[in-house]
């Protein structure tokens, strides 16, 4: 900012000199100099700190603009219930149509029943997690769902996916398919990750897994879990970890 004042009047007082020569003939034309100078000053004066040097604001995590007063986060994330992707690359796009919703402060959810949250729907879902997530370190974190699926009258072989983004950020997707016995879990795994400096990053996750065509009763049990720069090993996420808006 001083620099920048500095070369502004020093660029006015070249115009002065260059104005003076003419001053017997145009007499006005060194009192609209000054005009003009003091004008680009005030302007520097009011322009905000780090942008008078031409370098842009830096941006850390956002911190969510609530839109009243009213408004205040609480812990958890909204989990949005859609009805399971029939193909694996239907199941990349988290469906437009929901079938329920609740809080999801961890836990394992069985996306083949969730009555126990409130949402009535037969046949196989997917989860939307909307929310925020709370960095409170730099480091690196990871996110990830641990799950399983099964079938007690089939063999199963789904493709599963895990998608995320932080800030409207996709930070990766990834997919397995596992293949189930009869009767016999197959266990899968997925991992996403981002490098974060403290503060509330928006979240948006999508989990799912297809259903095997002409498999009845398919189940599918996931958690999602989480590790900080300080955990050593993934542990299953909290309403701490998570955040929603509520009004």
């Amino acid at each position: 900012m001083l620099h920048l004042r500095l070369a502004v009047l020093a660029a006015g007082l070249l115009l002065a000199g260059t104005a003076s020569v003419f001053a017997q003939t145009a007499p006005s034309q060194l009192d609209r100099i000054e005009q003009k100078l003091d004008t680009i000053l005030h302007r520097l004066d009011q322009m905000p700190p780090g942008q008078a040097d031409g370098t842009q604001p830096t941006a850390s995590a956002a911190t969510p603009a609530l839109s009243s007063a009213s408004e205040t986060l609480v812990g958890g994330a909204l989990a949005i219930i859609h009805a399971a992707p029939d193909t694996p690359t239907a199941a990349q796009e988290i469906p437009p149509d929901s079938v329920g919703g609740f809080i999801y402060t961890g836990g394992p959810l069985q996306l083949a029943d969730l009555t126990d949250h409130g949402v009535h729907y037969a046949g196989l879902t997917g989860v939307e997690w909307q929310g925020w997530l709370r960095a409170k370190e730099a480091g690196r974190y990871q996110l990830d769902i641990d799950g399983s699926t099964v079938s007690p009258n089939n063999y199963t072989l789904s493709t599963c996916v895990f998608a995320g983004w932080l800030q409207d950020r996709s930070i990766g997707m990834q997919e397995a398919k596992p293949r189930a016995n009869l009767s016999q879990p197959a266990a899968f795994s997925l991992v996403l990750g981002a490098e974060l400096q403290p503060g509330l990053y928006k979240l948006r996750l999508w989990a799912a897994c297809t259903p095997t065509p002409s498999v009845r009763n398919q189940r599918v049990s996931l958690a999602l879990l989480e590790k900080t720069p300080s955990d050593l090993n993934l542990r299953p996420v909290t309403g701490e970890d998570l955040a929603h808006r509520q009004r």
